[in-house]
């Protein structure tokens, strides 16, 4: 007998699909722009489910605009 997925598996498969539609949809309008977009927004929901997620995150745009423009400090 095949086990029936828990209700939290369904809303996860849920929301992956919801995700990689959009970021589908965003890539075929906007190319490599969307792709950055569709991510920011999810990075973005993340960090409203979880404030503290807030601060990884920034530190990471730290980073990877450090690593860009040359500037070591926000």
């Amino acid at each position: 007998m095949q086990q029936l997925p828990s209700v939290s598996e369904v809303k996860q498969a849920r929301r992956s699909a919801h995700w990689a539609e959009r970021q589908r949809r965003q890539v075929e309008v906007r190319g490599p722009a969307g792709l950055a977009d569709a991510w920011w927004d999810r990075a973005r929901a993340l960090c409203k489910a979880n404030p503290e997620l807030w601060n990884d995150l920034a530190r990471t745009l730290e980073n990877w605009t450090g690593r860009h423009d040359g500037s070591h400090d926000a």
